[in-house]
């Protein structure tokens, strides 16, 4: 369930969510399917603009139809595909990284998710701009430069640095906030740097929602729900390419799947499992699930490095 953030409207601000959840109501759903007037009774807030305040909610949060030619035609015109770094991946991936698409990338601790991401950042960096959500503090700029230098790109480091933005929040609540952040600046394009955004990374999404999945259970499956559609609104609604980096887990025949359960493996509309091979720098990568491509395909590829493979 969606959590009621200040800033919607006017009428919407941290004092007004403060009273409300002094009375119990957290969510946009507990908000729009209750009384207002009891709502205005039990705290100080004006009736007219909990009125308001819900007029602005259910016009953001409802769903409306959309003819099948006019959805077809916006999305051919807003359409495009973005390199990884890797060509036999871009291959398997019919060209890339995809706008209004959240790809996941899933492995083992150090099967190359993190360096896939930098290496799709740094691509991307070269003409678009970036933003780069490290939670677990593995960003690092110099291997983004390292990877321009292999890939053979002559622009100045500092001018593509420029356009990566990099944010390091450590919890679930702090990467919404960053996230809300990113959406409100597309929304109102008061910085140029979001007039530019293609690519939004977050590494890793389990690093931020393993720790809310203990105790209280069903608090923290609805924030990884949350997650889910605030990344998929971001991609679609602005017409961005999202990259999102998971663990795996065995599976009760031994396979390696993705983690975070059937909840969650409805959110990619690409997921690609990556795992080691015989030598250090190779691996294997498996997509095993897309809404474009049949699947499963499978290549192999070279971690992208100016040192020579052992």
């Amino acid at each position: 369930m969606t959590a009621i953030i200040p800033g919607v409207c006017s009428a919407l601000t941290q004092v007004v969510v403060d009273s409300l959840k002094k009375i119990g109501v957290k969510t946009v759903t507990e908000f729009v399917t209750g009384d207002v007037e009891s709502f205005a009774q039990r705290c100080t807030i004006p009736y007219k603009d909990l009125v308001a305040i819900r007029r602005v909610l259910l016009a953001q949060h409802s769903a409306y139809p959309v003819l099948g030619h006019e959805a077809y035609s916006s999305a051919c015109s807003s359409l495009a595909f973005f390199s990884t770094g890797v060509e036999s991946l871009d291959m398997i991936l019919d060209g890339g990284l995809y706008t209004g698409e959240v790809t996941e990338v899933a492995g083992e601790i150090a099967a190359g998710k993190t360096q896939l991401c930098l290496s799709s950042a740094a691509c991307v960096s070269c003409q678009q701009r970036v933003v780069y959500v490290d939670t677990c503090g593995a960003f690092s700029a110099e291997r983004v430069i390292e990877m321009l230098q292999i890939q053979g790109y002559t622009q100045n480091p500092e001018e593509v640095m420029s356009r990566i933005r990099c944010f390091q929040p450590h919890d679930i609540f702090t990467l919404f906030s960053v996230l809300e952040d990113v959406r409100v600046q597309l929304v109102k394009q008061t910085d140029s740097f979001y007039s530019g955004l293609k690519l939004l990374v977050v590494d890793s999404v389990t690093s931020v929602i393993y720790p809310v999945l203990g105790g209280q259970q069903m608090d923290g499956h609805g924030l990884m729900v949350q997650l889910g559609r605030t990344l998929k609104m971001l991609a679609v609604e602005f017409s961005i390419a999202v990259l999102v980096s998971n663990n795996v887990v065995f599976g009760v025949d031994g396979q390696r799947v993705a983690s975070l359960g059937r909840t969650w493996s409805h959110v990619p509309h690409t997921r690609i499992i990556i795992e080691k091979t015989g030598r250090s720098q190779h691996r294997k990568a498996l997509v095993v699930k897309s809404s474009r491509l049949v699947t499963p395909v499978s290549t192999s590829f070279t971690i992208p490095s100016l040192e020579p493979d052992s």
